[in-house]
């Protein structure tokens, strides 16, 4: 798909500590667009923020600070909306890539200089980006650093994951979400996993039961930290799931695979009775398990 983006103004707002603007830029023909907050200064480097599935970018700014402290430090901030998220992320790999190379251009920012974070969804398309353009060097670039938030990594662990809550059939939610995902392994991987390992191991950002990790050996070289919150007792509690349903089980494999590989700067953040959405009710996967302070010290780190 060929992607010509029209720059329009639809609004403006100031935060109190500095003239940080924000734009929305439309594609033509597309229900797709991304938000770019301009820092009061010349941007020097990019972040790339990606939310998770049912969100929109305009939800993200009203739950976490990160893209104002990001601004404050001269970054170009982006927020992307997809209106058709796709489970093999090909489209949305190809859209940040220009996206990522039309910034470049217009404000002079080097390659080496671009950083990807997400939530859920988000997480994983900053992950699967990093590992593409590594595994597949069809990108213009190779991210500085990546961080995502309670991210889901292996699809093969999903499909069984899924296949276990409509078996249990406790919360509606649970199993409407799970026949949805699984439906849509199906859909888009050709049946189980069982019926096609190759395909689930070929798009999935970990692989639990592959020695090497799978596509996560190609993370060797790039700072990444993830944010988990168990929330156990939330767990048991809302929808009967244990530790094996969740996504801090992959998380933490996967950064206990890469420090033992001999990565230095792979991080695992796991945090307690934190999360909450942006409605205000509890809930453990969430954005605001993420502390933005601390994670802008973090990318800052990167650049030093």
């Amino acid at each position: 798909m060929k992607y010509r983006i029209i720059i329009a103004l639809l609004f403006v707002f100031s935060f109190k500590a500095s003239a940080q603007k924000t734009e929305k830029i439309q594609l033509q023909n597309s229900e797709d667009y991304y938000l770019k907050i301009i820092p009061k200064n010349k941007p020097t480097a990019i972040l790339f923020l990606f939310h998770g599935g049912g969100e929109i970018p305009e939800d993200v700014l009203k739950q976490i600070e990160l893209p104002k402290l990001a601004s404050k430090n001269n970054f170009l901030v982006i927020l992307p909306h997809f209106s058709n998220d796709t489970t093999k992320m090909i489209e949305e790999v190809n859209y940040t890539n220009k996206i990522a190379i039309q910034l470049m251009k217009e404000y002079n920012i080097e390659k080496n200089k671009i950083v990807l974070g997400g939530f859920s969804g988000g997480g994983m398309l900053s992950i699967t980006f990093a590992e593409r353009a590594v595994r597949d060097q069809n990108t213009s670039f190779i991210p500085k650093a990546i961080f995502a938030i309670d991210v889901p990594l292996d699809f093969e662990q999903m499909y069984q994951r899924s296949e276990r809550e409509i078996k249990r059939n406790f919360s509606e939610i649970g199993v409407s979400e799970a026949k949805f995902i699984l439906n849509d392994l199906i859909q888009n991987f050709g049946g189980s996993p069982s019926e096609f390992p190759k395909e689930y191991e070929k798009y999935s950002m970990f692989t639990y039961r592959k020695e090497d990790g799978g596509n996560a050996k190609y993370l060797l070289n790039i700072p990444i930290r993830i944010y988990t919150e168990p929330g156990i007792e939330w767990q048991l509690e809302q929808r009967h799931r244990d530790l094996y349903d969740l996504n801090c089980t992959n998380i933490s494999a996967m950064i206990n695979l890469l420090q033992l590989k001999g990565h230095k700067n792979a991080e695992l953040i796991t945090t307690f009775n934190k999360g909450k959405r942006l409605n205000g009710l509890k809930h453990p996967h969430s954005w605001n398990i993420m502390d933005s302070k601390d994670t802008m010290s973090w990318i800052l780190k990167q650049f030093e």
